[in-house]
């Protein structure tokens, strides 16, 4: 299932686009998020980062129990996994707060879902939206 949400503003001026900013969220059907490509991404990149969330929840499929627990867990130790072999981080070995700083967006996502998997959509698009993306979440119109 595919979706998607309005929850930023951004102007144009002189016909140029100025704030605004995108998340790709992989979800399951009852909207827990796996996985969040956080700002702009090139089709090779998310399908890459697809790619990985199907091959990630097939070998949960294949290696833990049933159940959210056991996904939460194995997604836990997969986004843990990214920030270790990706970016030099050990989150094992150092604080949530001290591991953000030096982060760019996609290290802070894995931080985020090693430490919250499987949290529902509604609880977290904020979170990236506004901490990791730096943006303001708003309803309000596009002013043209």
């Amino acid at each position: 299932m595919a979706s998607y949400q309005k929850v930023g503003t951004f102007r144009i001026v002189n016909g140029q686009k100025q704030g605004g900013n995108v998340a790709s969220y992989f979800c399951t059907p009852d909207r827990r998020v796996l996985h969040v490509v956080a700002g702009p991404a090139d089709a090779g990149t998310l399908l890459k980062e697809a790619r990985w969330v199907v091959e990630t929840y097939k070998a949960s499929e294949l290696e833990a129990a049933e159940g959210v627990d056991a996904l939460k867990s194995f997604f836990r130790k997969a986004h843990a996994d990214r920030l270790k072999k990706e970016h030099k981080l050990d989150i094992e070995r150092i604080g949530e707060r001290q591991a953000r700083r030096g982060l760019n967006a996609q290290g802070q996502v894995h931080l985020l879902l090693a430490a919250a998997a499987l949290v529902k959509l509604e609880q977290v698009y904020k979170v990236v939206f506004e901490n990791i993306l730096g943006e303001k979440v708003s309803t309000d119109p596009v002013d043209g």
